[in-house]
């Protein structure tokens, strides 16, 4: 299976996941439309975010990526203080 088809396949399972999640909203709430682009951003994000936040946790990681993780909203900046009060208690 090339790179071609993987995608393909990906698309159409995302294709298929916004006409279910559209259909579901239109019995919740009728007025309320979200744009594909939206919902792929927020499926990514949403697909992401756990291997991003414990990522983070590694003391290893460099901080320019911490800060890109921050930036990127993946990590609140509560969380991120009380990480790094964590690996301050940890270098001690």
């Amino acid at each position: 299976m090339d790179n071609g088809n993987v995608c393909g396949m990906i698309n159409i399972a995302a294709v298929n996941a916004l006409v279910i999640y559209a259909h579901n909203m239109r019995k919740d709430q009728p007025e309320k439309k979200i744009k594909r682009k939206d919902f792929l951003l927020r499926i990514a994000h949403d697909l992401v975010t756990p291997f991003v936040t414990q990522r983070y946790k590694l003391s290893s990681l460099p901080m320019n990526i911490k800060t890109a993780i921050v930036m990127c909203g993946f990590v609140s900046n509560s969380e991120e203080n009380s990480m790094q009060d964590l690996e301050d208690y940890e270098a001690m």
